[in-house]
């Protein structure tokens, strides 16, 4: 088993890693019910979460599946944010003392059977490895990347650039892009950033800086890590073109003071041919890593490439669902999602039964379910949960949807119970997380099992396309459109 804790003060990766071998995920949290279990997982880990010493307390004998495990952990630890568990790792996105944090434990298993996702997250220490040799494929990212120039006839390869920042306590892992800049290889990057750039805006600031730091007679970008290293301007208010910004960062870099913690000393640079890492110090939390190589680097290796751009853009490594900038996600085999302040959906699992019972007034759930899913045909039934959001002090509703019914391409909604006076606003949230949700799943509509109230009607209105009316049962999600908070996120998968 591995545990990897990301943290932002955890030294130049931001990250620790432990590995227990001859063990699963399970059987290393079963061994904490053992007389010395939890000194071994503190030695295990060294210095295991203190979350940890709160699970035995959840029950006095082992969990006996990973079932019994998540509904431990979900009912006890680490309610108040992302919690993503499967057969073989559970992925835990916390807010720590100071910034936001993240907890992996992953079975070697599973590591072998994706390392495209694990790679980077396993990998132990500072420096990675920058030999090459050529590899038997191209590399392809595992998703779009953000491309900042436009390659021309004859020119070969592409360098891609991954700059990790802290600008928050919250929402602070991931969200970081990798940038690709088509047609040049590293050895070259440094003159191909002194080209003339048409549009500024479509830069991000760290590599503006970068830019403006490369003399003109640099080909290579060793020297401008060094002095970005000791500079604290803003290239992006800097005259152009790039002789000019150079001059205004030359003077910059006389004027540096080092202030609010940082240490230059304490920053890690190594530059090879084909692959550049920066582990920046920049304030008392400590480091950043950056990255930047080249297509021959990344097929030399490509698991490792791969997983650095997914770690650097999603908190979780796992994540096998498809979703935009700073949308919510959850592994396919469970639905959660986020509608707002502290309301959140996620399946019905077993122990949610006291719950339900007491909110829709019936004997069982197997009642409700008879109530709710017959004549279903081959449709796959979803029990799912409206609660607050640390998933157990309160059920403020229970939806039963079935996908694939009426047609292979619908969903329908079947039953809706909330409680009041939420019921308007919350059904009306409830359905715009659903249909991009759906959306994204490649379903085309929506079914009502009765058009919505008057006032769900009028807000759901502003997410429907015009010719849509919410009055029907019938909601198409082709027609169907971000609401506003979310239309500035741009979906990378989708591009």
């Amino acid at each position: 088993m591995y545990f990897i804790h990301r943290d932002w003060e955890a030294g130049p990766l931001c990250k620790r890693v432990r590995h227990v071998p001859g063990l699963t995920v399970l059987e290393w949290f079963r061994r904490l019910w053992e007389p010395d279990g939890l000194d071994r997982a503190h030695s295990d880990l060294n210095d295991a979460p203190y979350e940890l010493e709160r699970l035995r307390e959840c029950g006095d004998t082992p969990p006996e599946d990973m079932v019994e495990l998540r509904r431990r952990i979900r009912m006890q630890l680490w309610a108040d944010n992302e919690l993503h568990i499967d057969a073989h790792s559970i992925r835990i996105s916390s807010m720590g003392t100071n910034l936001e944090e993240a907890f992996y434990f992953v079975d070697d298993a599973r590591v072998a059977e994706q390392p495209d996702r694990w790679a980077y997250p396993v990998h132990p220490s500072w420096p990675l490895p920058d030999a090459v040799a050529p590899g038997p494929t191209p590399f392809v990212a595992p998703f779009p990347c953000a491309e900042l120039a436009t390659s021309t006839a004859g020119d070969v390869g592409t360098t891609y650039l991954l700059f990790t920042a802290l600008n928050a306590r919250h929402d602070t892992l991931g969200w970081d892009r990798t940038y690709a800049f088509p047609g040049v290889r590293l050895p070259q990057l440094g003159a191909a950033l002194r080209r003339p750039i048409q549009n500024l805006d479509t830069w991000p600031g760290h590599l503006l800086d970068l830019r403006a730091l490369v003399a003109p007679d640099e080909d290579g970008i060793a020297p401008a890590l060094e002095r970005l290293n000791r500079f604290a301007g803003e290239a992006r208010d800097f005259p152009e073109p790039h002789d000019q910004a150079h001059q205004t960062a030359l003077e910059h870099l006389r004027s540096f003071t080092p202030d609010n913690g940082r240490l230059p000393e304490r920053t890690l640079i190594q530059v090879g041919e084909h692959l550049a890492q920066m582990a920046l110090h920049t304030d008392f939390n400590g480091h950043r890593p950056w990255y930047i190589f080249d297509d021959i680097w990344a097929s030399a290796h490509p698991d490792l490439a791969a997983s650095l751009i997914h770690y650097a853009y999603h908190w979780d490594p796992g994540c096998t669902r498809k979703h935009g900038w700073m949308m919510p996600c959850a592994h396919e085999e469970y639905l959660d999602l986020h509608l707002r302040w502290a309301d959140r959906v996620r399946d019905y699992e077993p122990y949610d039964e006291p719950l339900v019972t007491e909110l829709t007034g019936l004997r069982s759930v197997a009642e409700l379910r008879h109530q709710i899913f017959q004549n279903t045909g081959t449709g796959k039934q979803r029990l799912l949960l409206v609660l607050d959001q640390d998933h157990r002090r309160e059920l403020f509703g229970v939806i039963g949807a079935v996908l694939g019914h009426p047609t292979p391409d619908a969903c329908e909604l079947r039953y809706i119970h909330l409680v009041e006076p939420r019921h308007a606003e919350l059904s009306a949230r409830l359905i715009k997380a659903l249909c991009f949700e759906l959306r994204k799943e490649g379903y085309t509509s929506l079914v009502l099992r009765q058009p919505s109230t008057a006032l769900c009607q009028k807000r759901l209105r502003p997410v429907t396309s015009r010719g849509t009316s919410p009055t029907s049962r019938v909601i198409p999600l082709t027609d169907f459109h971000l609401p506003d908070d979310y239309a500035w996120r741009a979906d990378p998968f989708l591009l």
